[in-house]
């Protein structure tokens, strides 16, 4: 029988690429799993770029086996092959696992500077309906991934439709761009179940204004900003700290929470990882960032 290890590096949810890998090699009769010793095959998954030397040991610690690295930290071209890309999700690989995951578009319409979406899945498209995915199981809580849904409206209303007639929760996963939001898609999130809160993003000051009416229309549509949206805020330096902390304040006006999002790839500097603090809940709703700064300072750090 042959032995297929999995190894998870950095992933924060359950890993849809081993999990179709496990679906595929389980079908095929083999041993698979995150703790098979000995194996003939290894597959590894790598997330984030900073974790792409932990690949570096794995043909010493296997010497006999066949190594298969993949992940957007490692190479952003490779893919899947069809037959395993194919294949329905293991959910059985991850047991705490209580929701579909999948993608039901690729691809993005935009080409932020920060993002890797284009380079390593293309331009826009959809690939399947949220049926295909929301199967097999008696799951009622639904995780899309897809980068931008709402790229394609008509889709984004079916499927929102197709989700709230079968009693669906959903988290979109990656987030809803507030450029392309209206009321129509605002009055359709309300009457959805979301499985954790609605996401936006506020990356630049260049679409502030469109940030703020999208906030607009889904406080018109009945949802709660507070308790039901999240606003990424993305920071791409220590340079960039004072323009992040503006979005974080407008938002925080708006009675949206923050969530900072920092430049992985450079190094985190201590203003940064203040502004990540900060953009704590608890931390965010009660002090203004130059507040939080002072209480550093009081305590002696710097």
């Amino acid at each position: 029988m042959i032995k297929v290890l999995l190894i998870d590096v950095d992933s924060k949810i359950p890993n849809l690429a081993l999990m179709k890998i496990s679906s595929y090699y389980k079908q095929q009769g083999c041993e698979v799993g995150f703790s098979v010793t000995d194996p003939d095959l290894v597959y590894s998954s790598i997330i984030f770029k900073k974790n792409r030397h932990l690949a570096d040991g794995l043909a010493f610690f296997y010497p006999n086996a066949k190594i298969d690295v993949g992940g957007s930290g490692y190479d952003l071209k490779k893919e899947l092959p069809p037959e395993i890309d194919a294949m329905a999700p293991d959910y059985d690989l991850y047991p705490e696992c209580d929701y579909y995951l999948g993608f039901t578009t690729r691809g993005c319409i935009r080409n932020c500077h920060f993002c890797v979406v284009r380079t390593k899945e293309g331009p826009f498209r959809k690939v399947c309906e949220v049926s295909d995915i929301c199967t097999g199981r008696d799951f009622k809580n639904c995780v899309l991934m897809d980068n931008n849904i709402l790229a394609d409206k008509q889709h984004f209303l079916d499927t929102a439709e197709w989700l709230r007639s079968h009693n669906f929760a959903v988290d979109f996963n990656q987030g809803l761009d507030a450029r392309l939001m209206d009321e129509e898609i605002a009055q359709t999130l309300a009457s959805l179940r979301a499985f954790r809160s609605w996401r936006i993003a506020f990356d630049s000051m260049e679409y502030k204004e469109d940030v703020i009416k999208a906030i607009g229309m889904m406080r018109d549509a009945g949802i709660s900003l507070k308790h039901n949206l999240m606003c990424y805020v993305y920071c791409h330096s220590d340079d960039n700290v004072p323009d992040a902390v503006d979005r974080c304040r407008i938002l925080k006006n708006e009675g949206v929470t923050a969530f900072s999002m920092l430049n992985m790839d450079v190094p985190r500097s201590p203003q940064m990882q203040k502004l990540k603090d900060w953009t704590r809940p608890w931390a965010f709703w009660s002090c203004d960032f130059e507040e939080y700064q002072r209480g550093f300072k009081r305590a002696g750090q710097a």
